[in-house]
């Protein structure tokens, strides 16, 4: 017959110390001598004892459970904010569960409510395209929420998210004042407020240029053939662009081979940067430019922000915006040799 797991009771009895003891010593919020800590530590581990945190998230009517939930991983931002929040929730005795909600809206209110009804004690959101029924679920739920990455254009959570239209502009002002004149942003998801901001700044970068600068927006596509074969035809025109800018890794990756396989030379012929640094970016010859999102700053304030939501403080809602920093290397080059041809705004 199968054998009971063992229970807060059992380890109380070994360790010859009361229950309260025993959770405290889990809970790490009551201090604890070192003697009863150690007799209780030896306990858990002779038992194999393993507390059911869902049972005592349900006594309390919160988890000691973060919900983080970002559309994927296979972008090194997103995989980089999901490490972040992991190092500062556990610094504060937090444990976080993160899904995926592929920016599926259906499946972003799927899997938010999936957390609601594991009662989370907090939930850190990085909205789809139409993030309208998972809003109104969480306001609904009255669990405490911080948005993060992109703006919702509400007032109702608290947000954190950093200033796509100001770097883009930035980036554009650099790439026009070493040269370029007809830059590309390639983007995914144009609907997207991210990408809209940054649309938007690179546009104002180019008015304020007036006639001598050009802006095309690509929409990639799903996948690296689609992308090179838009590329092989905008490389085709008698004034191709000098310079593109990737809206993520995963972009920046299928240009980068794209453009080797059109034999298209960076930054020789055309100059490459990317939003997001993946691992690779200073590994690659070129070393690949890149726009660094503030990660840390990101995870660290949302942190704070869902901390006081938590405590039930009664503040104002904030809509934080940080600033990315713009890193400069060699897939970027000066003087483009086409760059002095007559550019024409372009929309593809």
């Amino acid at each position: 017959m199968k054998r009971a797991p063992p229970t807060i009771l059992d380890v109380a009895k070994l360790a010859k110390v009361a229950v309260g003891t025993v959770s405290n010593v889990l809970n790490g919020k009551v201090p604890v001598s070192d003697s009863r800590r150690r007799r209780v530590q030896k306990a858990i581990e002779k038992l194999g004892y393993t507390q059911n945190i869902l049972a005592t998230g349900l006594r309390r009517r919160r988890t000691p459970m973060v919900g983080v939930c970002v559309p994927h991983t296979s972008v090194a931002y997103f995989s980089a904010l999901v490490d972040a929040f992991e190092e500062v929730g556990a610094d504060r005795g937090y444990k976080i569960i993160q899904v995926l909600t592929r920016l599926d809206p259906a499946q972003e209110l799927d899997r938010v409510q999936a957390l609601l009804h594991y009662h989370v004690a907090g939930l850190i959101l990085v909205p789809s395209i139409q993030p309208d029924r998972t809003l109104k679920a969480l306001a609904r739920s009255g669990t405490p929420v911080v948005i993060i990455d992109r703006p919702t254009g509400t007032n109702i959570f608290d947000e954190v998210t950093f200033d796509n239209r100001g770097a883009m502009f930035d980036v554009a002002r650099r790439l026009i004042a070493l040269g370029h004149r007809r830059i590309v942003l390639i983007v995914q998801q144009p609907k997207l407020s991210t990408t809209r901001l940054r649309i938007r700044g690179l546009r104002e970068a180019v008015a304020e240029a007036g006639d001598s600068a050009a802006a095309l927006i690509v929409q990639c596509g799903p996948d690296e053939i689609t992308l090179t074969s838009r590329l092989a035809s905008l490389m085709r025109e008698a004034n191709p662009p000098t310079a593109f800018v990737a809206a993520n890794n995963t972009i920046a990756a299928w240009l980068m081979r794209a453009l080797r396989s059109l034999k298209v030379d960076f930054p020789g012929d055309v100059s490459v940067m990317a939003f997001g640094e993946p691992e690779w970016a200073d590994l690659v010859t070129p070393r690949l430019s890149v726009v660094r999102q503030p990660t840390g700053e990101i995870a660290r304030m949302a942190w704070e922000l869902l901390i006081r939501r938590m405590n039930d403080e009664k503040t104002p809602i904030r809509h934080v915006e940080l600033k990315a920093e713009i890193i400069m290397r060699d897939s970027v080059a000066s003087n483009p040799p086409r760059a002095t041809a007559d550019p024409k705004v372009t929309r593809r």
